[in-house]
């Protein structure tokens, strides 16, 4: 299968980078691209994003206040 990415000209440096470290490691520069996207997606899947909710306005209270007896 093939897939062709659109580089901004902004991010020419990184195409630069990528063929020098192909260069460098023998390795296929399409090869490195997917191991960066396997690496990410893994990644990516293991983060957990939590919901947040306002809770308002909130008191400080001491723990004393917060465990003592009324």
């Amino acid at each position: 299968m093939q897939m062709n990415i659109y580089v901004p000209r902004d991010k020419e440096s990184v195409v630069a980078e990528l063929e020098r470290a192909a260069a460098r490691s023998g390795r296929p520069k399409n090869e490195i691209v997917l191991e960066a996207i396997e690496n990410y997606l893994v990644e990516a899947s293991q983060s957990i994003e939590l919901d947040s909710f306002c809770l308002g306005k909130v008191k400080v209270i001491s723990r004393k206040e917060l465990y003592g007896r009324s």
